[in-house]
């Protein structure tokens, strides 16, 4: 099967970061380039969460809460972008998931940041 790369959509342009987010995960985690994936900046207070990811077939929405520091956007995103990859896997235990997603979320921040400089 051949895939093509498809580009996440980001609605506010003071998330730029997140696109070079995108592109560092996607050099980690190929199966990121295999699905639309659509980031959408919101108010989350009530949800009291940063973050989380809905997916129907191979289009995946990551709302992240719209008044994170860049560090905690970084560190959000990076933790959806790990579940959209577990999607992608078939990975469906929830305790497995959050596992994962939360032992990488810190390494890769600090991975990011340095490769950046940001």
């Amino acid at each position: 099967m051949e895939y093509k790369q498809l580009t996440p959509m980001f609605y506010n342009s003071e998330f730029n970061i997140g696109y070079e987010v995108y592109q560092f995960m996607c050099g980690l985690y190929p199966n990121l380039k295999t699905v639309e994936i659509e980031v959408i900046p919101t108010d989350l207070t009530e949800d009291n969460v940063f973050g989380w990811t809905t997916y129907n077939n191979d289009q995946h929405e990551i709302e992240i809460h719209d008044t994170l520091s860049e560090k905690d956007f970084i560190t959000t995103l990076i933790h959806e972008l790990i579940h959209v990859d577990q999607n992608v896997r078939g990975l469906t235990d929830d305790t497995e998931r959050e596992n994962e997603a939360y032992a990488l979320e810190h390494t890769l921040t600090n991975q990011f940041l340095n490769v950046t400089n940001c």
